[in-house]
């Protein structure tokens, strides 16, 4: 209420002495009533009368007092100071609740400076108007979300206020410094004055806030957020992920929405082998008058060896036996030697492998949910196939018998050298397990505490699970050497045993299919949930195809994944 007081003469009022009756100078009578016009002069048939003073004018009232000298009226305030604006220079009408203002989703200024929010703390961002070196005011805003959170540490200031733009940003949340959206920078009146009529929108692929470390209280609210299509295979969309933490992150009032999970990779196929047969046996040389001749094939230069191939009898000498490969089979007997004109003993075959390698087991599909790893989402892999066994190496031949020279009719002769066994074929190379399907999360906390409240929230949906890996097949094992030719009296070298073959490499299994949920945390999250918010969770990812291989084993398929407003990570 203004209070006007009057004091004094009002304007114009002033005494005037003609309204002063002396009368007779020797009449002596009663004077008037001061200030009644009806006052009569001193009585004339009295001498030396004097005449009643005329009544006086009233007092005039003082003049008012100036109605701003008290300050702006009552619930107005003066935020652009300009004296010309409003009743005593004050335009803005406003109750004042408290001086404390915190920022809320009726836009409320409770402290009367202007806005929603203390003013004056908060560094303000604009994306057109401001500029790399802005003081970060509300007539000097900076142009990036990230630079005003480095001014904000700097000058410890508690907030970052956006305008009603669109970034394109993602965001590391400073511990203790809040981002809010939602300020009009085009206000005409009050520049970034907060409104229900602008929206500031922050989008990125993959993770658009990520909160490693929130040891104070920090504030994400007001905006809406849009977390893009990630940019590798299996990774997942977050609008707002903390990783750890003792503060308290709240994550209010956005509009947030997360587009699918990406597509697993498909696990890699088993890698073939570049010679599809393992190496044979080395053939044994010829036999010849004399003894440089007739040696044994060499054991074969492999995992899976074929045994050495047994040399050659000399004149009545027996030849040697072969060796065993890596399977032990039975070796190739030496012959006996043989007198003049006997034509000859040939040695015996190697025994060749007999077992094949076995097949790699195969791998299991993906679960329907992953786990959390390192502040994440760990998506559900297909498991591994295993790679075939090895096929093992066949025995050596055994070496012909020598030639007698009998008394002088013949010569010496060697026999020829047995062939020694082929090598046995490797393993197939193992399918690799298809990765999981990534997670579409709106908000999601691997550790802390967070409370997610009044929330519109949105995820499209988990990614599907890649393809299991197909085995490879193994290797077909190698021939046995070939024996050396008998001369004249001397036997042929026996022929070396065959390798077997490896097996095929196991298939892997498809991985599991991507998780859609509004909020994903980990078991150890300390957590509030739902008040006043809508949930739209996405269908789950589908689990992926199970990986084959030669021999028509199959992996396991992926199991689809799982949705919910709610998701709990182990």
């Amino acid at each position: 209420m203004l209070l006007v007081f009057s004091w004094g003469c009002a304007a114009g009022d002033q005494v005037d002495d003609s309204d002063i009756d002396f009368g007779s100078p020797a009449a002596t009578g009663a004077g008037g009533n001061g200030g009644d016009p009806s006052g009569s002069g001193g009585d004339p048939s009295t001498s030396m009368t004097t005449g009643g003073m005329g009544g006086m004018g009233g007092m005039g009232g003082m003049g008012g007092m100036d109605p701003c000298a008290m300050g702006c009226p009552m619930d107005t305030f003066d935020i652009d100071d300009n004296p010309l604006t409003g009743e005593c220079g004050c335009e803005y009408a406003c109750e004042k609740v408290s001086e404390d203002d915190p920022i809320d989703g009726m836009f409320t200024d409770d402290n009367c400076d202007g806005s929603d929010g203390v003013v004056e703390q908060c560094v303000y961002v604009s994306s057109s108007i401001g500029t790399p070196g802005g003081t970060g005011t509300r007539l000097d805003p900076v142009d990036t979300i990230a630079g005003a959170i480095q001014l904000a540490s700097t000058n410890q200031v508690p907030a970052v206020c956006l305008s009603g733009e669109v970034y394109a940003e993602s965001v590391n949340v400073v511990s203790g410094i809040s981002i809010y959206g939602g300020f009009d920078h085009l206000d005409p009146d009050f520049a970034f004055r907060r409104s229900s009529s602008v929206t500031t929108t922050v989008e990125a692929p993959g993770t658009v806030f990520l909160a490693s470390a929130i040891n104070d209280e920090t504030h994400i609210e007001g905006m809406t957020i849009n977390a893009l299509a990630p940019n590798n295979p299996g990774e997942s969309t977050y609008g707002v992920r903390l990783v750890a933490g003792s503060g308290h992150l709240f994550v209010r009032y956005n509009i947030i929405n997360a587009v699918k999970g990406a597509q697993g990779a498909p696990g890699m196929n088993g890698a073939p082998h570049a010679n599809p047969t393992a190496p044979n046996g080395n053939a044994g040389t010829n036999g010849c008058q004399g003894q440089n001749c007739g040696f044994g094939g060499a054991q074969t230069a492999c995992v899976e060896f074929g045994g050495k191939g047994g040399n050659g009898g000399y004149d009545s000498g027996s030849g040697q036996n072969g060796s065993p490969g890596s399977a032990g089979a039975p070796v190739g007997g030496g012959a006996s030697g043989s007198g003049c004109f006997g034509g000859g003993n040939n040695g015996g075959s190697g025994g060749s492998s007999t077992v094949n390698g076995t097949d790699g087991p195969s791998g299991g599909g993906g679960a329907a949910i992953g786990g959390v790893l390192g502040g994440a989402y760990v998506t559900a892999n297909g498991v591994n196939g295993q790679p075939g066994q090895n096929g093992t190496g066949g025995s050596g031949g055994g070496g012909g018998g020598g030639g007698d020279n009998a008394s002088g009719f013949c010569n010496s002769d060697k026999g020829g050298g047995g062939g020694s066994g082929g090598c046995g074929g490797l393993g197939g190379d193992y399918g690799r397990g298809g990765q999981g399907g990534g997670g579409s999360f709106a908000v999601f906390a691997a550790a802390g505490t967070i409370t997610v409240t009044h929330n519109q929230m949105t995820t499209a949906g988990g990614g599907n699970g890649g393809a299991g890996g197909n085995g490879a097949g193994g290797q077909t094992g190698g021939s046995g050497g070939s024996g050396g030719g008998g001369n004249d009296d001397s036997g042929s070298g026996g022929v070396g045993g065959s390798g077997s073959d490896g097996g095929d490499g196991g298939p892997g299994g498809g991985g599991g299919g991507g998780p859609s949920a509004c909020f994903g945390y980990g078991f150890t999250v300390s957590f509030t949930y739902q008040t006043n918010t809508s949930c739209t969770a996405g269908l789950p990812g589908v689990g992926g195809a199970a990986g084959t291989n030669p021999s028509n084993a199959t992996g396991a398929p992926g199991a689809n994944g799982t949705a919910g407003p709610t998701l709990q990570l182990n």
